[in-house]
């Protein structure tokens, strides 16, 4: 490297072509396309993101060989349930049940119901069952006269998405109460049931992962017991394994 060079060492791969600077080091070219972050300003991206950002692209491909859909709600939303996996079509990459973090129903701007992983659904869509949407969307409000816009807003724990839309009305001029109204809300009320059954298993995973950490737990208390392991190697392995 060159004495003006204005390049300088990668602080992902440790190579010398470092050509974009960004907010603790530089980032080569390679690693930058490896990342699949698309960013305005590089300087505010971290080397600690851009490491999040290879691996989550390297899941997402793995995924992508093993994707098999065997549930559709129209071009929206894709799932594939044996493996845990779901795709929004206009986004470049699968995601796992696990990524989801929270979802939310915008209307005009307006958000009309909230849901996600240990939260019940809030504000119009109220849940009955699984398949059910009791009260319709806007049970809770007023719906306006004309719809221009309905979307779903999705948080996700994904690096390179951590917010992704599904777009269901885009600078529309749908009235309330007509034929296209319904088909549209048709479709809504489909992904929100789907979106159901990812949190039930979303549930079903963390009640599983709990079970396993309380028999771990056990485990190393008979060890206690037994004097084969002190107090507080206990106390260590209890925190180890809860993750404290």
């Amino acid at each position: 490297m060159g004495l003006f060079s204005k390049n300088g060492i990668c602080s992902i791969c440790g190579s010398t072509n470092g050509d974009k600077k960004i907010a603790d080091g530089f980032v080569c070219k390679n690693c930058r396309a490896k990342s699949g972050l698309i960013v305005l300003n590089w300087k505010e991206v971290t080397s600690d993101r851009i490491r999040k950002c290879i691996k989550a692209t390297e899941e997402s491909e793995n995924r992508i060989k093993i994707f098999l859909p065997d549930r559709k709600v129209e071009k929206y939303l894709y799932i594939d349930y044996p493996h845990r996996l779901w795709q929004i079509p206009a986004y470049r990459t699968v995601f796992s049940f696990d990524d989801l973090v929270s979802y939310e129903v915008i209307e005009n701007g307006d958000t009309v119901s909230k849901g996600g992983l240990g939260s019940a659904i809030v504000g119009g869509a109220l849940f009955g069952g699984v398949g059910a949407v009791v009260g319709g969307i806007t049970g809770g409000k007023k719906s306006k006269s004309i719809i221009k816009d309905l979307r779903i807003k999705f948080i996700t724990q994904n690096p390179i998405y951590p917010e992704v839309y599904i777009n269901i009305i885009i600078n529309g001029n749908v009235k309330s109460g007509s034929m296209m109204y319904s088909v549209y809300y048709g479709f809504l009320q489909k992904i929100l049931t789907e979106l159901t059954l990812i949190q039930n298993e979303q549930k079903k995973e963390c009640r599983l992962e709990n079970t396993s950490e309380v028999d771990e737990i056990l485990k190393f208390k008979k060890l206690l017991d037994g004097g084969i392991i002190t107090q507080e190697e206990f106390e260590a392995k209890k925190k180890q394994i809860l993750g404290l």
